[in-house]
């Protein structure tokens, strides 16, 4: 049983390469499950910016937008 991680999380490898040694090197996997990990990675990386940001200050977009109109002299 999977403690923390559910079964869609897990890398599904299909063939490992070990050394002379008989110790695992590299990992072979599906490129449909290397896909899906970019698309896991890619959200937890925008995960991890909106938690970054989460404290900034909000501001609305109308006033944004008269600021900048006005920084520009339009």
């Amino acid at each position: 049983m999977l403690t923390g991680l559910e079964e869609k999380d897990v890398i599904k490898v299909k063939q490992y390469v070990t050394d002379k040694k008989g110790r695992k090197v590299a990992a072979i996997i599906d490129i449909d499950e290397l896909y899906r990990l970019e698309e896991l990675i890619e959200e937890i990386s925008d995960l991890k910016v909106i938690e970054e940001r989460k404290d900034e200050p909000v501001e609305d977009y109308e006033a944004y937008s008269r600021r900048r109109k006005a920084c520009r002299g339009v």
